[in-house]
């Protein structure tokens, strides 16, 4: 049983690390065919947003594009992190761990 929580323990601290590393990452995801861009850290904390002028003529659409680009960035980010830890854990899904 200790050997089993030495390694959860190991585990988790891979996995703190790999959250640490990720966390300063960024991935976009764009819309309008890129007329607004959205950067999210691996925190998947908003980091910046990118609207090219024409964007500004029509601003339910602007408004639109927004949410997208940043949901899709977002799930880039969170896809990121899964992926990693998955690594770490070998695809169990260990309560408490992450």
């Amino acid at each position: 049983m200790t050997n089993i929580v030495r390694q959860a323990q190991r585990m988790q601290g891979q996995i703190q690390k790999v959250q640490e590393e990720i966390g300063e990452k960024r991935v976009e995801a764009s819309a309008g065919g890129g007329v607004v861009t959205a950067v999210v850290n691996g925190n998947s904390e908003l980091v910046e947003v990118k609207i090219q002028p024409e964007a500004l003529e029509d601003v339910e659409m602007l408004q639109e594009m927004i949410v997208i680009a940043v949901n899709q960035a977002t799930k880039l980010a969170t896809d990121m992190m899964n992926t990693e830890v998955e690594k770490i854990t070998g695809g169990l899904n260990i309560p408490g761990l992450f």
